[in-house]
C-alpha cells in the first residue's frame, strides 16, 4: 500500500477532522476556570495550561480512536471493510501501542498542571476504556462517549483557583473551588449534544431509528443548547441569547441538507461541536470587549469557536470524522 494511502487511514483512524473541536472543549473550561478565579487572574498565566490541556485533551481523543478501532477489528472486518486493520495496512498491536502512549502521555501532560488535571484525564481514559467494551453491546454506553467530551472542560477548570493561589488567598480560593457547580450545565450541555449525535451516529452500521429515538436526539441537541445558553442568559440579558443563534441555524442544516445519511449527518454534528461552546463564550467574549479588554483572553473567546468549526469542517475533506 502506498505511504500516502497509508497515512490517509492513519488519520482517519485518529479521526483528525475533530481535533479542533476537543480544543474548543477544553478552552472552554479555561474561560470559565477564569472568569471564576478572575479576581486572582494576574496571579498566573493560563496560557501554559491551556497548551498542556489543550494537547492532553487531543491525545486522549486519539488514544481513543485507535482503542477502539483495534477492539473493533473483527467487526470491522465484516461491516467496515474499508478501515485501516481489516485492510492489513498496520497490525493491531500497532493501533494498541498507540493507543497506550498517547493515553499515558496525555496523563503526564494533564499531571505537569496539577493533580486535579491529571484525575480527570484519568476519568476520561476510563469512560475511553468502558465505552469501547461495551458501546456494540449497551446502547446507554453512548452516555460513556458523551462522558469523555463532558469531562474535557474540567481539565482546566478544576485546577485552575488553586494553581494561581497565594498564600493569603487560600481559604478564598478553598471557596471558589465550591463554585464547581458554575461548569455543570456546561459539561452537561455537551453531554446531552454528544449523546445526541451519538444515538445518530448508530444508524450507521445499525438498523434504522425508529420515530422515538430519533425525536430523543433532536430534543438532546436542542437541550444541550438551551443549557449551555442559560448562565449566560441571566448574567448578561442583552447578548446572552446570541450565541444560540449559529448553533440553532447549523442544527438546522444538520436536520435537513446533512440529514440524508446517518454519516454526513453525524459529520456535521461532530463539526458543529464548538458552535455549541460558542454559545457561552461569545456572549462572555462580547462582554469583555465592550468593557474595553481586547486582550488574548476575550479575542480568543471569540475567535476559537467559529475558527475550531471551520477547520473541523475542512478538515472532514481530508479524513472522515467518523
Amino acid at each position: 500500500m502506498p505511504p500516502r494511502s497509508k497515512l490517509q487511514l492513519l488519520l482517519t483512524s485518529a479521526r483528525l477532522a475533530n481535533l479542533p473541536s476537543v480544543v474548543s472543549n477544553v478552552w472552554l473550561g479555561v474561560a470559565l476556570g477564569m472568569e471564576v478565579g478572575k479576581q486572582w487572574r494576574s496571579a498566573a498565566s493560563p496560557w501554559p495550561a491551556a497548551a498542556l490541556l489543550g494537547s492532553a485533551g487531543c491525545l486522549l481523543y486519539v488514544s481513543g480512536n485507535f482503542l477502539n478501532d483495534w477492539y473493533d477489528r473483527h467487526w470491522d472486518g465484516r461491516h467496515r471493510p474499508e478501515r485501516a486493520l481489516p485492510q492489513a495496512a498496520f497490525t493491531p498491536a500497532y493501533y494498541l501501542g498507540l493507543a497506550i502512549a498517547c493515553g499515558t502521555v496525555a496523563v503526564a501532560l494533564a499531571g505537569c498542571v496539577g493533580a486535579g488535571s491529571a484525575l480527570v484525564a484519568l476519568a476520561i481514559g476510563l469512560c475511553i476504556v468502558s465505552y469501547t467494551r461495551w458501546h456494540k453491546r449497551i446502547p446507554a454506553s453512548i452516555l460513556l462517549v458523551a462522558m469523555c467530551r463532558a469531562l474535557l472542560p474540567l481539565l482546566f477548570f478544576i485546577e485552575w483557583p488553586l494553581s494561581c493561589a497565594k498564600p493569603d488567598l487560600t481559604h478564598a480560593l478553598a471557596q471558589t473551588r465550591m463554585e464547581v457547580a458554575v461548569i455543570a450545565p456546561h459539561a452537561l450541555a455537551i453531554l446531552c449534544y454528544v449523546a445526541g449525535l451519538s444515538w445518530v451516529a448508530r444508524g450507521e452500521a445499525l438498523a434504522p431509528a425508529s420515530a422515538a429515538p430519533s425525536w430523543l436526539a433532536r430534543c438532546l441537541l436542542g437541550l444541550a443548547g438551551l443549557l449551555m445558553a442559560g448562565g449566560y442568559a441571566v448574567k448578561l440579558p442583552h447578548c446572552g441569547l446570541l450565541g444560540l443563534l449559529p448553533l440553532a441555524g447549523w442544527l438546522a442544516l444538520c436536520a435537513t441538507r446533512f440529514g440524508k445519511t446517518p454519516r454526513a449527518q453525524v459529520s456535521a454534528l461532530l463539526a458543529g461541536l464548538p458552535l455549541l461552546d460558542w454559545v457561552a463564550l461569545l456572549p462572555l467574549a462580547l462582554s469583555l470587549l465592550t468593557d474595553g479588554q481586547p486582550t488574548g483572553f476575550s479575542l480568543t473567546c471569540l475567535l476559537l469557536p467559529p475558527l475550531a468549526f471551520l477547520a473541523g469542517r475542512g478538515l472532514q475533506r481530508l479524513a472522515a470524522a467518523t
